[in-house]
């Protein structure tokens, strides 16, 4: 079989233990279809935002919170009522269905309110479809499989991100605007298709059964645990200090008074320029990493790397600064601190993995988003000034990466039972002591 050859190669590549080839070929496949799906959208979205107008954008990032407010009490009823397929074939098909009603909607052109509707959604649906794909995959391998794989995971979304605004690219102007959202919502359900395959090929007696729980469960979930809380305020700080390096970058980059074409090639190359270090780092990088130094020193060290360009940024602030930051940020956290990030809730319970999880990644990383937005405006500070400001950010998320890393070898030897996974296996508890 064509997966079983595909199995064997990789292995000479990633740490893949026999019986695992299979499982991690759907994955791959699932998060590379996916996030191409998705970044095929990505260019529409900030054509969207663009006829939105910049200086409106801290609104649609408002809206943006405000329709995750909308949609994860949905989820969360979905989740309290559905098994694991059901649950993952329901979210898919209904986001295929409505980028299929968007395509209708603007295919004579976009009104006012569908570019807002259109920006807002696809923020949305981002978030829930990438969260319940790591969701599952945390359901799917263990802790010790998901600190060997879950890089390798990664990096077919990363492939992914490469193919998708190729394909934009070339058939924009063949398909318009509005066929590019009947492009996507195919890929989407075919990696709904491999996502299965992962799913029914880890099967187990509590995959069949609803979660059940309420709408708040998640949030209450969080409320509960020190452990989530702790990954939640990492969420909003690193969505805070993402989000001031956005607006410093909108702002550099409209007073370089660029032409429209200039400035999506642009764009188009820091996203290249990020796709691809990020693929490098999930495929080579990830997986040794978080097995020989652990899932804190991985969740602190892109923090950390980002406070020289940060503190260069402060004394000369040039957009070529602002950019570079921009690519070790945006490459880091897809390359290293998603990985790592996922490989926390393996040490989870698996209701809050469905429950929690999505509104950590949901809810409140769009609140963080709103509330950088909001306090970048409030403060009103030059670009030196921002900069400056997001240093104790930086260091923050590096000292909170190394609690949590702490916190999560706490999870495994208090929360897992002996010989879950390998939960108590030599290699799952050397990466760093456990600290009471």
């Amino acid at each position: 079989m064509a997966s079983s050859a595909w199995a064997a190669r990789l292995a000479r590549v990633v740490d893949c233990r026999p019986g695992e080839g299979r499982l991690l070929f759907w994955a791959f496949s699932g998060f590379f279809l996916l996030l191409a799906g998705y970044y095929i959208l990505r260019p529409v979205r900030e054509e969207m935002g663009v006829q939105i107008g910049p200086d409106r954008l801290q609104w649609a990032f408002t809206l943006t919170l405000a329709g995750m407010l909308a949609i994860v009490p949905l989820y969360g009823w979905a989740a309290a009522r559905l098994p694991r397929r059901a649950l993952l074939a329901t979210v898919f098909a209904i986001t295929a269905l409505v980028l299929g009603g968007f395509q209708a909607w603007i295919a004579g052109g976009a009104s006012p309110a569908a570019a807002l509707a259109l920006f807002v959604w696809v923020s949305v649906f981002n978030l829930i479809v990438v969260s319940l794909f790591w969701t599952a995959m945390a359901d799917s391998f263990s802790h010790v499989q998901a600190r060997r794989l879950f890089g390798m995971i990664a990096a077919g979304g990363s492939t992914g991100a490469l193919v998708g605004p190729t394909i934009t690219a070339f058939s924009v102007h063949a398909v318009g605007v509005h066929g590019l959202l009947l492009v996507s919502a195919a890929l989407l359900l075919l990696s709904l298709l491999c996502i299965l395959q992962v799913a029914d090929g880890h099967a187990t007696p509590e995959a069949g059964q609803p979660l059940g729980g309420n709408v708040l469960a998640g949030l209450a979930e969080v409320a509960a645990s020190p452990y989530l809380a702790m990954i939640a305020l990492v969420i909003v700080l690193q969505s805070v200090v993402g989000t001031f390096v956005y607006f410093e970058q909108a702002r550099l980059v409209k007073a370089a008074a660029l032409a429209a074409e200039t400035r999506t090639q642009l764009f188009a190359l820091i996203d290249l320029a990020v796709n691809l270090l990020a693929l490098g780092l999930q495929a080579m990088v990830a997986g040794r990493l978080m097995q020989k130094v652990g899932l804190g020193i991985t969740l602190a060290a892109v923090p950390l790397l980002l406070v020289v360009p940060l503190a260069v940024l402060a004394a000369m602030p040039v957009l070529t600064a602002v950019l570079v930051i921009q690519v070790i940020s945006r490459a880091g956290g897809h390359g290293l601190l998603r990985p790592a990030r996922e490989a926390l809730f393996t040490a989870v319970p698996r209701e809050p993995r469905y429950k929690a999880k999505n509104v950590l990644d949901t809810v409140v990383s769009r609140a963080g988003d709103a509330f950088g937005g909001w306090l970048h405006a409030a403060a009103g500070l030059g670009t030196s000034g921002v900069a400056l400001a997001a240093v104790p950010g930086a260091l923050a998320l590096a000292w909170l990466g190394l609690r949590l890393g702490q916190r999560y070898q706490q999870q495994v030897a208090e929360t897992l039972p002996p010989g879950e996974g390998g939960a108590r296996a030599p290699d799952a508890l050397a990466a760093a002591p456990v600290q009471r």
